[in-house]
């Protein structure tokens, strides 16, 4: 795959992400609002659909659905919500929840018809990385909605922050060590021993984290190592941690 037909893919997912994220109207690509770079994402999609199906309605399918999924995000109230996320404390923390996690899990699932249409634009190995950096999106909502949004408290407790700051190299290490094995692999034809050096990437940081005595915010890296899992054979070599839902704002890794 070629590094710019990957980052085509990167922008594509990110566009899907967005329009999911925020409702952002993506769905005209003619509006001059819109930055050069996602007409020319819209563009760049409109000739993959037309030379993967072999017509333009696989592209036409992709803009209405871009269309749908505008409506039916505007069914949640974003302003509200970032307004009492800003006042969130330990008094208001499970009404908030309780109130908006179900909401946040419709919102997302307005995505799954847009995943849908853009399938047939892309090949399967396309298709992965682009599914993979949708996903992020569910799981960012069930990690903030775990246990009444435990992770927030935690990211703000002194003693971790403190910690985190004075391992700041640590944790600079870990990503080096990486980057400097991985500069040369091709995402798509990843073998299992390059999975397990993604995996041990993943046992340095939770290892930094643990020493802070906040093993737990390695799911906050989860959200980008688990797509990263998605998009890549090591889909077929790595478990990605399971969750189950216990009721509307909390679950449970097994």
């Amino acid at each position: 795959m070629s590094m710019a037909k990957l980052g085509w893919l990167w922008l594509c997912g990110a566009l899907l992400v967005l329009s999911v994220a925020n409702g952002s109207p993506v769905s005209n690509p003619e509006s001059s609002e819109e930055s050069e770079e996602t007409k020319e994402a819209l563009r760049e999609m409109q000739e993959l659909c037309r030379n993967n199906s072999g017509s333009d309605q696989a592209y036409a399918n992709v803009m209405e659905e871009l269309k749908t999924t505008m409506v039916c995000l505007a069914k949640f109230d974003f302003e509200p919500f970032f307004e009492d996320f800003d006042q969130l404390s330990n008094e208001t923390r499970t009404p908030f929840f309780d109130n908006y996690c179900p909401k946040l899990r419709s919102a997302v699932a307005c995505k799954n018809g847009l995943i849908t249409a853009v399938r047939p634009c892309l090949d399967e190995d396309d298709f992965g990385i682009v599914e993979g950096l949708v996903g992020i999106i569910p799981d960012a909502v069930e990690l903030l909605c775990k246990n009444n949004g435990e992770i927030i408290f935690k990211l703000e407790d002194e003693d971790i922050v403190e910690c985190g700051i004075k391992s700041m190299d640590q944790f600079i290490e870990c990503g080096n060590t990486f980057l400097n094995t991985a500069e040369s692999w091709e995402l798509s034809h990843l073998t299992q021993e390059q999975c397990g050096v993604v995996t041990d990437l993943r046992k340095c940081f939770k290892e930094k984290l643990t020493a802070c005595k906040a093993p737990d915010l390695i799911s906050i890296y989860d959200l980008f190592h688990n797509a990263l899992i998605r998009m890549t054979p090591c889909r077929n070599y790595v478990e990605q941690p399971k969750v189950t839902l216990i009721d509307n704002n909390a679950i449970n890794e097994v």
